[in-house]
């Protein structure tokens, strides 16, 4: 009898683990894992949101990749009113140029929001990056810590 319930309990403690609360999503953009800032939350393995930028970026097919971005940018540009659209070139993962364009506009507290929709390869992987903030970057050093580990401004 002791045997049988040593070899119970044996066979149970790789299941121990699983009543453990779990770690929370793990951000990982094309490969490259993403430490989480302080403040931040991880909405899923792809978003983040914080008191200073929300960022959102999502993995597409080769099928849609001349048809979606386009409408992506349509539909952002229709939630707003008053908005001023400039496009940009970067760079994801240092891969190939990077199509961006820059939404500005302003927003219910009376400041401003600059959402950065940029669309390009990152490791062979199409990719679609969404991030809006407060501010208006000039240059790869004024983009918030996580974004500048895989994005970098060509200005």
């Amino acid at each position: 009898m002791k045997s049988l319930l040593f070899f119970a309990l044996l066979l149970a403690l790789p299941f121990a683990g699983l009543a453990q609360a779990p770690a929370g999503p793990t951000l990982n953009f094309c490969g490259l894992n993403l430490p989480l800032e302080n403040g931040y939350t991880a909405v899923s393995s792809n978003e983040v949101t914080g008191p200073a930028y929300q960022l959102a970026w999502m993995y597409l097919d080769y099928s849609v990749m001349r048809t979606y971005p386009p409408e992506h940018l349509r539909l952002a540009k229709k939630k707003r009113k008053n908005v001023e659209v400039t496009p940009f070139t970067c760079t994801l993962l240092d891969g190939p140029p990077a199509q961006g364009t820059r939404l500005a506009y302003p927003t219910e507290s009376g400041g401003m929001a600059y959402q950065y929709i940029v669309f390009g390869v990152a490791k062979g992987q199409p990719v679609l990056v969404d991030l809006t903030m407060p501010l208006d970057p000039e240059k790869t050093d004024d983009l918030p810590d996580l974004v500048q580990q895989f994005m970098r401004l060509e200005k």
